[in-house]
């Protein structure tokens, strides 16, 4: 095999005077694992083919067999070291073509990007710079969703990727996958960024997949930093409400109208809280100052005439009626105004 045969090629020398020249006894396992292993850094076979671990076909082999002969050794060291030679010429070609893919992605030839890239990737689906290089040739063809795909497997691959997840983070929300986004900053602020830089996105994107207790830690790190951005206030309330605090929720309301003025909505906010706490009559006084702000607001119309019905008072009662008859026109059908009017009529004893 070592003279000028077809293996001269294949082996480094060692291996080549090894199997060239057999020698008596027997080779354990361990000894072919180590021969093979060392083989393989001598003849510098690229990363990838590793994945492969040739030496376990010899292992494997040996299962039911404790001690080989010589001869059998070189058989199978012969196999396990051809499908090396194989993977390397793979990794030669996944190389070339990641090679020309790039620079026609540089270039401005996105089709001739994309083919290089889908070869590349039906020869090795796991590699991290052609799941990148596709989602970014088809991001720069204006293909958001195939761009996500790939970003997201490379993502899932080696999901501390700084370049993927700056991608994740400028294409998932457009695609409103707002958890995407969030996993996509954390991996970066536990790569080195600095959170105080994602606070703002941190507390719309938790607030936006409903994670109300994430939201308000962020928005009351932003009121803190600055109490002078309004939104802040009424995003921090809005989270409290859905967390059921609604003394907290007009808190934060009330500073915002002692900061920055009253209004429409603001007002109609807290008075809504009012209804949750079960204190009407406050409910009734913000929906009355809501609406001298807004006076054409229909639901906030709707809902005070939804106060006034539940009260005691027989003219407030019928106050309820008139709005409901009044913005009946123009009132969502969600609200069921003509059950409400109906219900009104009876319970007052008109028509």
């Amino acid at each position: 095999m070592a003279g000028g045969g077809r293996y001269t090629a294949i082996f480094p020398g060692s291996i080549e005077k090894f199997c060239a020249k057999p020698t008596s006894g027997s080779i354990t396992a361990s000894r072919i694992a180590g021969i093979v292993v060392t083989t393989f850094i001598k003849a510098k076979m690229p990363q990838s083919c590793l994945k492969i671990k040739p030496h376990l076909v010899i292992i494997d082999a040996m299962k039911s067999v404790r001690m080989l002969k010589p001869t059998m050794f070189c058989c199978l060291l012969i196999s396990a070291m051809l499908l090396a030679v194989q993977c390397g010429k793979r990794t030669q070609d996944i190389d070339e073509l990641k090679e020309d893919a790039a620079l026609a992605l540089d270039g401005g030839d996105f089709s001739r990007a994309l083919s290089s890239y889908r070869r590349a990737y039906r020869l090795e689906p796991s590699d991290r710079d052609v799941l990148f290089g596709l989602g970014m040739a088809y991001k720069r063809i204006l293909m958001p969703e195939s761009a996500l795909v790939y970003f997201r497997r490379a993502k899932i691959l080696y999901r501390h990727d700084r370049a993927v997840n700056r991608e994740l983070l400028q294409l998932c929300p457009a695609a409103e996958d707002y958890q995407c986004a969030i996993n996509a900053i954390n991996a970066l602020i536990a790569t080195g960024d600095n959170e105080r830089m994602y606070w703002p996105l941190l507390a719309d994107y938790y607030y936006r997949v409903q994670d109300f207790a994430a939201a308000v830690k962020y928005y009351q790190l932003l009121i803190a930093e600055n109490q002078d951005d309004r939104l802040y206030y009424l995003h921090l309330s809005g989270a409290l409400s859905y967390m059921q605090d609604f003394e907290q929720s007009n808190e934060i309301l009330l500073q915002a109208v002692e900061r920055f003025g009253p209004t429409g909505e603001t007002l109609a906010n807290i008075a809504v809280n009012y209804i949750n706490l079960k204190q009407f009559d406050l409910a009734e006084k913000y929906f009355r100052e809501s609406l001298q702000f807004n006076p054409d607001h229909v639901p906030t119309w709707i809902n005070l005439a939804n106060v006034l019905s539940s009260r005691e008072s027989r003219a407030k009662k019928q106050e309820a009626l008139e709005i409901y008859k009044r913005y009946k026109p123009q009132t969502p059908a969600f609200y069921n105004i003509d059950s409400l009017i109906k219900a009104m009529e009876i319970e007052l004893g008109v028509e």
